[in-house]
């Protein structure tokens, strides 16, 4: 089979939903959907033709490989986020862009708990990740926070939310089983209600880290 598109045939009865042509995006759009219904394991070349009805073989005419495909739904995470239209927009405060990246990166890994670590441990150094986190660093620069600052806010609020969210990620997409013996505040420690809460915590200790190392004034 060449394509994921069943030939017309004369006198056939129409079909009621019309076959997607396949696309590097209609590629990347089902690799997502095949990730959010059976886990980011199970995805492989192979197992993704299968799910689209063709051969292997059509799909590398538009991904080269597995990861090629996995750049691919990263760049259409970090589109679907929406943090590139927060980077690219005006704040009054660093604090404001940094909560309104951290709920965007949030809100992904609700809409996407399956494939969200893709994404959140997706290397500093390539594209598209590259080139976003740079524009998150200009950002928080025109916000406010000055010179190398700006990696090290960057740093931490990575490890932050790449850390909380991981692992709540992984709890919604069903990999990891609620063990009985843990008690319900425990359990209440991985709640979206307490990451937020820990992003004001460290918006504040930001503020008194950056107080604290302003010049005097004379």
């Amino acid at each position: 089979m060449a394509e994921c598109q069943d030939p017309l045939r004369e006198n056939a009865p129409p079909s009621p939903v019309e076959a997607v042509p396949l696309s590097r995006a209609s590629i990347t759009d089902a690799a997502i959907d095949f990730i959010e219904d059976h886990g980011l394991d199970r995805l492989s070349m192979r197992a993704l033709a299968t799910e689209l009805g063709c051969g292997t073989m059509s799909l590398y005419s538009h991904v080269r490989n597995r990861d090629d495909l996995v750049a691919a739904i990263v760049g259409e995470l970090l589109e679907r986020s929406g943090i590139l239209a927060v980077t690219a927009s005006e704040f009054t405060g660093w604090q404001q862009l940094i909560t309104a990246s951290l709920h965007a990166y949030r809100d992904l890994a609700v809409d996407y708990p399956g494939s969200f670590e893709l994404l959140a441990l997706a290397p500093y150094d390539v594209a598209p990740v590259v080139e976003h986190l740079e524009r998150l660093v200009v950002a928080l620069r025109r916000a406010g926070v000055t010179g190398d600052r700006a990696y090290e806010v960057l740093g931490a609020l990575d490890a932050y939310a790449t850390g909380f969210l991981m692992v709540w990620a992984r709890a919604q997409a069903g990999r990891k089983e609620s063990d009985e013996r843990a008690s319900s505040s425990l359990r209440d420690l991985r709640t979206l209600e307490v990451f937020d809460q820990g992003l004001r915590v460290f918006i504040e200790g930001f503020e008194l880290e950056f107080a604290r190392n302003e010049p005097a004034a004379d």
